[in-house]
């Protein structure tokens, strides 16, 4: 314990001791001995308590803590002393002054001893469960984590209350809509950022003490930290030990880049976890949303700017994250796999706005930054599907080489099908259709550009004069490039599934880099 804790703890306790000698605030002081007038070596982390009738020398070149208690002495002959000296006074008892300095440094013992035990649970990399397992073992009662959402993150195994409301809210996941209405109605988050370590409290639904404490991450509050007093009374020192113990909670979570990352916002725990954990019961996590202030609309959008649309360092990912706040205003976001994250919640015929759209496109391309949107959803256990949308979407326009800073999948999901064919082993140049792998031979031995005209002709099929003024030639020129067209592929071109097989040809020869 550290002598000014020491001593911070003993003037609690009503002793009002005079200090003289050379302070150390953070000397440690790890055990109690009594004094020896014949002693010459010093233990620097031992506290020596004696009476006034037997002092050490003034001149003791050596650094230690020496309590005395007894009939005043001339105190000013250790002014200079390298040695600390606390003087508790003529009423105070020796035995009663040993036993107090006593009982804290124990205290401090058997909280190190924990903590040691703590400390290697938590660089043992088994996780936050395993460190709240080994805490619940220590302290002797169960232990709780939420996030924001009030969603567990861990519930320590073995130390099971008997209670039916634990029970109920162990199962869910979450605290009860009940529970939150009592934290709210006691203020207990408010109660507990005031307390500046954990708060006792008495919940009024099981008729239990818990002690409560926050658990931050660079300051910013991403959690909570609870113990219930089931399974034996709460010692004295808990409070402190337990504050000591949601550091080490902190530390773990911050393996996860989602508290690092995201300020607390609880809504982006939200999202990182449906990310995360695909399958979860969608009836279940709108009740959350609705209980945590936020009420969706009927479909979905995921708008997503991963890696490969950026570039950048994690202090820039959050200054665009702020800049893209603005332009979808009421949206969950997320910093989630490297990746900036947008759910975006909207009535069923109510789309991105052009004005988003346009705001979007100006900040990326002015930034190098490249997004991609996915197509609407429905069900929020399908978000990670519509995630992965939006990634390869991006990922598909860079691929073939799409100048524009935002990439819809509902124009990239054929190239997705072809990508996943050849990962597959298909050899996509096997699907081009032959008419027009003949054509694309003819443009590489002629130096023609009949597959340039009809992909513009596809583009606007029936359209021949505004086809031609697209290509710069005359509308004559366009007639008879595409009779030569006709021709080499043996297609006249006259119904919707040659358009449509024609079409699909084109798409693999873009995604093949053959155009």
């Amino acid at each position: 314990m550290e002598h000014s804790v020491l001593l911070s703890e003993l003037k609690e306790k009503g002793y009002e001791p005079l200090i003289f000698g050379k302070e150390r605030p953070a000397r440690d002081l790890l055990f109690a001995r009594l004094w020896a007038p014949a002693q010459t070596v010093f233990d620097p982390a031992a506290l020596y308590l004696g009476s006034t009738s037997q002092m050490p020398d003034p001149e003791t070149d050596s650094e230690f803590t020496f309590f005395c208690c007894g009939e005043p002495v001339d105190f000013s002959r250790y002014a200079r002393s390298p040695f600390t000296l606390a003087y508790f006074g003529s009423a105070v008892s020796q035995a009663a002054l040993f036993n107090a300095s006593l009982e804290s440094i124990s205290r401090l013992q058997e909280i190190s001893a924990g903590m040691h035990l703590l400390v290697n649970a938590l660089f043992s990399g088994n996780g936050l469960q395993y460190l709240v397992d080994t805490a619940a073992q220590i302290f002797g009662n169960p232990i709780y984590v939420v996030d924001l959402q009030h969603k567990y993150l861990a519930i320590s195994a073995g130390l099971i209350p008997d209670n039916a409301f634990f029970t109920a809210e162990s199962q869910s996941g979450y605290i009860s809509e009940k529970g939150i209405a009592s934290i709210r109605a006691n203020r207990l988050d408010e109660k507990v950022r005031k307390s500046g370590t954990a708060y006792y409290y008495v919940n009024e639904l099981v008729q239990k003490g818990m002690l409560v404490d926050a658990v931050r991450i660079q300051g910013i509050e991403v959690g909570h930290i609870m113990m219930l007093e089931s399974e034996r009374p709460f010692r004295d020192f808990d409070a402190d030990f337990f504050h000591r113990f949601s550091n080490l909670v902190s530390m773990e979570l911050q393996k996860d880049s989602a508290y690092t990352r995201n300020k607390g916002v609880m809504y982006s725990y939200f999202l990182s976890d449906l990310l995360k954990n695909p399958g979860q019961d969608a009836s279940r996590i709108r009740e959350r949303l609705r209980l945590l202030g936020y009420n969706l609309k009927d479909t979905f959008y995921i708008v997503a700017i991963p890696p490969a649309g950026h570039s950048t360092s994690d202090l820039q990912l959050n200054v665009i994250l702020e800049r893209l706040i603005r332009i979808f205003s009421g949206s969950i976001y997320v910093i989630y796999e490297d990746t900036i994250v947008f759910f975006i919640s909207r009535e069923l015929f109510q789309n991105l706005s052009e004005y988003e759209m346009s705001q979007l496109a100006d900040y990326l391309l002015a930034n190098q930054l490249k997004a991609g949107i996915s197509n609407f959803f429905r069900q929020l256990e399908d978000m990670p599907s519509f995630y992965r949308q939006a990634v390869d979407a991006v990922k598909l326009g860079l691929k073939l080489n799409d100048p524009s800073p935002v990439y819809y999948y509902s124009d990239y999901y054929v190239y997705k099908l072809l990508e996943t064919a050849e990962q597959n082993g298909e050899n996509l140049r096997f699907l081009i259709h032959p008419g027009l792998m003949r054509l694309y031979l003819y443009d590489q031995e002629k130096g023609t550009e009949f597959i340039a005209t009809l992909r513009e002709y596809l583009h606007q099929p029936g359209q021949s004069s505004q086809v031609a003024k697209n290509l710069h030639i005359h509308k004559n020129t366009l007639l008879y490039r595409l009779g030569k067209i006709r021709e080499l592929m043996g297609c006249e071109l006259a119904v919707g599934e040659e358009f449509m097989n024609m079409n699909l040809s084109m798409m693999v020869l873009k995604y093949l880099g053959m155009m």
